[in-house]
C-alpha cells in the first residue's frame, strides 16, 4: 500500500525544494558555470533521498522491480563540490575536466545494468555479490573521492583569499563566507556519512527506518545549499589569474636582484600612490597599479609584502581610511559619511564599515561622534 507518512513527506519536501532551486540556479545568467555545478549537486542530493522517499512510502513493497533503480550517484559529490568552488573564481574549466565524472557514469551504468534484469536475479545478486562486496567498495570510493576533492577545494579557497588580498583593493566586497560555509557543510556531510557506514559495518546494523536521521540531514542540506547558493548566485567574483608583468623589459640578473632594498622601493612606490591619488579608484588592482608605476606585479607585491609588511589591499584601504579620518577632523561640510567614503575609493557601505573598524579601531559613526564631543 502506497502511503506518504511523515518520514517520506519530509524527505520529499527537501528533494522538491532542492529541485526548485536547481532550476533557478541552472538558468541564472551570472556565474553560469559555477551555478550549474551547484544545480547538479542539488540533483544528486535529491537522487540520494529518492530511495528513502519511495521506500518509506511503500513503493518497494508494492513494486519490488524498482530495486536497483539507477539513482545512486554518490561518486558525483566530490567532483561537483570541487568544480563549484573552483568555478566561482575561475569560470574557465580545465582541459579534460569531464574525466572527473567518469567514475559516476560507471556507477550509474552498473545500477542500470542490474536494474533491467529479472527480480530473481537481482535478489540473488544482492545477497551474494552486491551487499558483501560492491557496497563496501562503493562506500570507500565515495568517501575517498569526497575527501580528496574537499581538500582540493579548501586549498583553492585559501589560495583565492590570499590572491584577493594581494591583487584587488575591494576584496571586502567579495566576502567568501558563503564558500567557507559551503565547504563546512559538505565536510560535515562526509563525516556523518562515513560515521554511519562505520557504525553499520563494525558496531550495529541499522534497519531502513533507523537511518532516517541521516537522510533528514540530506534534506536540510538541500534546503541550505539551495537557499544560500541562490542568494549568492549573482555575485561576480574577480577572476583568479596570474597577473602578467606590465612593462616588456628583460629580467634583471639574480645578482642584481639580490641587492634590492625592498623596504626603500616599497616606501617610494607607496609615496607615489599617495601623491597621485590612485588609491581613490574603487577598481584599482595590483595589475593596474603595476602598469601605472612602470613595474610588474611580482616586484610590486614583494615590495609591499616584504618591504612594508602590508599586502596590496591593506595598503590601499589604510590610505582610504586615513583620508576619511582627515576629512572628518577637518569638518565634513555637511557631507554624509558614505559620500566621504565613496570619494575615498570605497565601493560599498559594507566594505567601508569593515575596513574603517579594522584600521581605525572603531566604527565610522563612533569615530565621528567622538570628534564632535
Amino acid at each position: 500500500m502506497i502511503r506518504f507518512g511523515s518520514m517520506s513527506t519530509v524527505l520529499l519536501l527537501g528533494a522538491l525544494y532542492g529541485a526548485l532551486f536547481m532550476l533557478l540556479l541552472w538558468w541564472t545568467p551570472r556565474n553560469r558555470v559555477a551555478n550549474r555545478f551547484l544545480a547538479l549537486l542539488l540533483a544528486v542530493i535529491a537522487l540520494q533521498l529518492l530511495p528513502y522517499i519511495i521506500g518509506y512510502a511503500g513503493f518497494y513493497d508494492a513494486f519490488p522491480w524498482l530495486s536497483y533503480l539507477p539513482y545512486e550517484a554518490s561518486l558525483a559529490f566530490g567532483p561537483l563540490l570541487y568544480f563549484y568552488a573552483r568555478s566561482l573564481s575561475r569560470p574557465q574549466l580545465p582541459p579534460r575536466w569531464g574525466w572527473h565524472f567518469a567514475p559516476v557514469l560507471l556507477q550509474l551504468a552498473y545500477y542500470g545494468a542490474i536494474f533491467v534484469r529479472p527480480l530473481a536475479f537481482k535478489n540473488a545478486w544482492n545477497d551474494a555479490t552486491h551487499v558483501p562486496y560492491i557496497v563496501p567498495l562503493e562506500q570507500l570510493a565515495t568517501f575517498t573521492s569526497i575527501a580528496c576533492y574537499w581538500g582540493l577545494s579548501l586549498r583553492d579557497y585559501r589560495g583565492y583569499q590570499r590572491w584577493l588580498a594581494d591583487s584587488v583593493s575591494d576584496c571586502e566586497d567579495h566576502n567568501l563566507e558563503w564558500l567557507r560555509n559551503f565547504l563546512i557543510a559538505l565536510g560535515v556531510t562526509l563525516l556523518l556519512w562515513a560515521g554511519l557506514a562505520a557504525l553499520q559495518r563494525w558496531v550495529v546494523k541499522l534497519n531502513y527506518f533507523e537511518e532516517f536521521p541521516f537522510y533528514l540531514w540530506f534534506a536540510l542540506l538541500s534546503y541550505y545549499l539551495g537557499t544560500e547558493g541562490y542568494r549568492h548566485a549573482g555575485h561576480r567574483y574577480p577572476v583568479w589569474a596570474e597577473m602578467p608583468a606590465a612593462p616588456a623589459m628583460p629580467p634583471p640578473q639574480p645578482a642584481a636582484r639580490a641587492g634590492i632594498n625592498w623596504a626603500e622601493r616599497g616606501q617610494r612606490w607607496r609615496q607615489q600612490v599617495q601623491e597621485q591619488g590612485w588609491w581613490r579608484d574603487p577598481e584599482l588592482s595590483l595589475q593596474e597599479l603595476a602598469r601605472l608605476l612602470g613595474t610588474n606585479t611580482s616586484d610590486l607585491s614583494r615590495a609591499f609584502n616584504e618591504g612594508l609588511g602590508q599586502n596590496f589591499n591593506e595598503l590601499i584601504n589604510r590610505m582610504r581610511v586615513e583620508a576619511i579620518q582627515q576629512a572628518l577632523q577637518a569638518g565634513n561640510a555637511g557631507r554624509g559619511l558614505l559620500d566621504i567614503a565613496l570619494e575615498a575609493g570605497f565601493s560599498s557601505k559594507a566594505s567601508f564599515n569593515r575596513c574603517f573598524k579594522l584600521y581605525a579601531g572603531e566604527t565610522p559613526s563612533a569615530y565621528a561622534a567622538r570628534l564632535k564631543s
